[in-house]
């Protein structure tokens, strides 16, 4: 009898402590505050991300060099280690700042792989064509050329993608949008003019999408991700997901809400991936606008590669290694040898893995 009431009354009270329990968290009230419709709030600066942006713009506009002759490598390579000075605007050779320690491991060496291939194909005395590396150009437009390998690859656009896959995507999703909002990063301390260390990262992470702080109202100046998620608006409403949840998230961050944030910081780092599906999709269509144009669709086919080969850079992702590597093996060894049935078949892969079968001929 005494073993039973003991036990009766631990039950008791467990009983109590769990209907407390409940009465508590129930009673939490979310707290209310105003969300701004631009991003617009006290103590922001995400002016690191708007720097390497410009690196990377610059290094992409040095890569177009390999159309017109032979291209500097080393260069390219001092630019992605910022050292030697190499940019053109000076405050990026003395910001401190560069792109290959912001980089997911496996870009840091795959960048010079890229470097290489192009330099060669710009060292080539030959027109490009199958077999042999070169520059060619458009058949539609002269104007337009590309340096390609010997199997047709225009590495200046991997580069590209890839950058927005191991550079932009993965600062945003593992380190701002993920460790970046921990409950181990002080979100109390405010430093003037770039607020908490957590909002502070937040910030890095908005300033790292490339978009104005009114956008989408105004565009002006969107580049890369900011461009891309413009581009594939139509099919896959990046522009609103991506501004409504880094509007409301930098809220809840400045205003103590940790379940909002969280929520928020998960939407767009799932986004992160859909939208470089939905952008690889975009390739595939121009694509197959250009697919009797050697030069120009092997430079898009490029692109595309590049978008789905990024996935990769992403460690957040949900596609796993061995999904990634099927689509890409959808890819021709020889980008010379692409057909309609290619295509198709990388269009419909991608379009299965993130859900855009309905959306995958207008993305």
């Amino acid at each position: 009898m005494k073993k039973l009431f003991l036990t009766l009354t631990a039950l008791s009270a467990f009983l109590v402590f769990s209907a407390s329990c409940k009465k508590s968290a129930d009673d939490v009230v979310a707290p209310t505050y105003t969300v701004p419709t631009t991003y617009n709030f006290t103590n922001v600066d995400f002016s690191e991300s708007t720097t390497r942006l410009g690196m990377v713009t610059e290094m992409s506009n040095f890569m177009k060099n390999a159309t017109t002759g032979v291209l500097d490598g080393q260069k390219l390579k001092d630019m992605f280690t910022n050292s030697n000075s190499p940019f053109t605007t000076a405050a990026y050779n003395s910001s401190g700042l560069q792109l290959k320690d912001q980089c997911f491991s496996l870009l840091q060496t795959d960048v010079n792989r890229y470097i290489d291939s192009l330099t060669k194909a710009s060292q080539s005395k030959l027109p490009a064509s199958r077999g042999v590396a070169g520059v060619g150009a458009s058949s539609a437009n002269a104007a337009s050329k590309f340096a390609l390998t010997a199997t047709g690859v225009n590495y200046a656009q991997v580069f590209n993608k890839s950058i927005m896959g191991g550079l932009i995507c993965y600062q945003i999703v593992n380190n701002y949008l993920d460790a970046g909002i921990s409950n181990s990063v002080d979100n109390s301390s405010v430093i003037t003019g770039k607020g908490t260390a957590m909002e502070h990262n937040w910030d890095l992470a908005f300033g790292y999408w490339g978009v104005p702080i009114d956008f989408p109202t105004n565009k002006t100046g969107a580049k890369l991700w900011g461009s891309y998620t413009t581009q594939v608006d139509s099919g896959f409403h990046a522009n609103k997901i991506f501004m409504d949840a880094f509007l409301k998230g930098r809220a809840a961050i400045s205003n103590k809400d940790d379940k909002t944030k969280l929520e928020l910081a998960t939407i767009i780092m799932q986004a992160f991936e859909r939208v470089t599906g939905a952008a690889a999709l975009q390739e595939v269509k121009e694509v197959k606008e250009s697919l009797s144009d050697n030069m120009q669709r092997n430079s898009r086919l490029s692109e595309c590669y590049g978008f789905v080969y990024s996935l990769k850079y992403n460690p957040k992702r949900k596609i796993t290694d061995a999904q990634i590597d099927a689509i890409l093996a959808l890819f021709p060894k020889n980008f010379y040898d692409l057909t309609l049935t290619d295509v198709n078949n990388i269009r419909d892969a991608i379009a299965k893995q993130y859900d855009f079968d309905s959306v995958k001929d207008i993305l």
